[in-house]
């Protein structure tokens, strides 16, 4: 199905093919009609005008495109470009590329807000496994699957996030985010083949070893949480950070809470300040 390559907007400018223009313009049209060309993009967290773990992004987007077509060397230099452009704070950098050309623009934020941090946030199911994960290309059947169950809402209102089910009743990874689930001083995620393999994610690995927890990969069911064998359970994502779960579905979990998330997002938080303070 045909996707547009530029589907949400913030900011005066764009970049295509290395030109800041504005997207109104004329040579801007093609952006917003849908095309059938494979689309590779990134989403990359802006924070004081820094691309956070840009190098990670980059190393990732070259895996996705394997060699297919060439990158332009100049896509960081562009994309700074860009930032110092449209001036804005708190936003996300959105990288598309096909074998034709290279777009970067901005779009807006769902940063989490200070009462959902305390509180957390609820979350919904939907059972979809994504073929190859780790390759992150457009797919818009499953862009229209997740916007429909978005759509339905849930027992706490609408849904914060959508935690992804395969075949086997298994949790594997939110629809934007990836899922840490803790027991104790145990914090469980799914194997890296069944997921994207979220930059913030290898961060958060990082952040478990300082808290002192063991990270364990192992896939945990909804059994496990009716169960009672879950303390906690967060989201991870660029955009986000680290996201406490209030809920899953209406099953209710007192992640905010929890000492071990506590330490893990302060853990992690250190790393992000120490990444700033070197860019």
């Amino acid at each position: 199905m045909a996707y547009p390559m530029i589907d949400g907007l913030i900011g005066n400018h764009v970049s295509i093919d290395g030109q800041l223009l504005d997207p109104q313009c004329f040579e801007a049209r093609f952006c917003f009609e849908p095309i059938d060309d494979l689309m590779y993009y990134e989403v990359i967290r802006i924070e004081q005008q820094i691309p956070l773990f840009w190098e990670d992004h980059f190393q990732r987007l070259m895996r996705s495109i394997d060699g297919r077509f060439s990158v332009s060397e100049k896509l960081y230099s562009d994309s700074l470009a860009l930032i110092q452009a449209n001036g804005l704070n708190q936003v996300n950098l959105r990288l598309v590329l096909t074998a034709h050309h290279t777009i970067i623009h901005e779009i807006p934020s769902y940063y989490p807000s200070n009462a959902q941090m305390q509180r957390g946030v609820p979350t919904g199911i939907l059972h979809w496994e994504r073929h190859d994960p780790n390759i992150k290309i457009i797919n818009s059947d499953y862009k229209t699957a997740v916007a429909s169950r978005f759509a339905t809402g849930g027992p706490f209102g609408p849904p914060f996030e959508l935690l992804l089910v395969d075949h086997e009743g298994l949790f594997t990874e939110g629809s934007r985010s990836n899922l840490f689930f803790i027991r104790g001083n145990m914090v469980y995620t799914a194997p890296d083949h069944c997921i994207l393999k979220g930059i913030t994610r290898h961060y958060v690995a990082n952040a478990i070893e300082t808290a002192g927890a063991q990270l364990v990969i192992r896939q945990i069911t909804l059994e496990d949480l009716k169960n009672g064998e879950i303390d906690a359970a967060f989201l991870s994502g660029s955009p986000i950070d680290l996201l406490p779960i209030a809920s899953i579905e209406a099953l209710k979990i007192p992640s905010a809470a929890n000492q071990l998330f506590i330490q893990i997002n302060n853990a992690y938080q250190k790393i992000v300040t120490s990444y700033l303070e070197n860019h």
